[in-house]
């Protein structure tokens, strides 16, 4: 073997040597990189994350107290003055519908009705007031009460006939006896503005 032949042969000796130390050493590097990666892995599996937002979730649930006092509780809000509002409100309100409920019924009334039906067809009245008597609206205010349980009748409400001039007509009644006894007339008329008093009853 010449000298050429056998330096050809230790070039590629060192080359085949150097390739072999480079494998070597990558596969000792991908080892310890998967070794590293295994170890942190393991190291957070087997610890808890130190993360404050994940503790707070952990821990957010009815039975902690330090949980549930972190939330500042809205403040209730006084309504004494719109619940005081309110029944002021509906007092009036009941007040109002009642008086106006009464004095429809009174209105309505049989004796109402029938005072003004009688006075309507008075000679004298038709002769002083006209023949069209009747409300001074079609919504009067009756004054007095209406009892037939207490067996008394006392009202007044203006009336207008068809001349224009108004009266007050006046009604009181009582009843003698039981609830099946007979009423009496004690004031039937119709008071004019100038002091004049047409009785209604004859």
């Amino acid at each position: 073997m010449n000298s050429k032949s056998s330096t050809l042969l230790l070039s590629e000796l060192s080359l085949a040597l150097a390739r072999t130390r480079a494998t070597t050493r990558g596969i000792a590097l991908g080892r310890n990189y998967s070794s590293q990666i295994g170890a942190t892995a393991a190291a957070s599996a087997a610890s808890p994350l130190p993360n404050a937002l994940q503790q707070k979730w952990e821990s957010a649930h009815a039975k902690n107290p330090a949980f549930a006092v972190e939330r500042d509780l809205p403040t209730p809000k006084n309504r004494k003055r719109e619940i005081g509002l309110f029944m002021v409100f509906a007092t009036i309100t009941w007040g109002a519908g009642s008086i106006i409920a009464f004095n429809y019924q009174r209105m309505t009334s049989t004796p109402v009705t029938a005072a003004l039906f009688t006075a309507r067809h008075n000679d004298e009245v038709r002769e002083v007031l006209g023949s069209q008597l009747n409300f001074t609206s079609s919504f009067p205010w009756i004054s007095g009460d209406i009892s037939h349980l207490k067996g008394f009748v006392e009202v007044e409400f203006d009336v207008v006939g068809d001349k224009g001039l108004p009266g007050r007509l006046v009604l009181k009644s009582r009843r003698t006896g039981k609830q099946n006894g007979e009423w009496k007339t004690t004031e039937f008329y119709i008071a004019m503005a100038d002091g004049r008093k047409i009785d209604c009853g004859e």
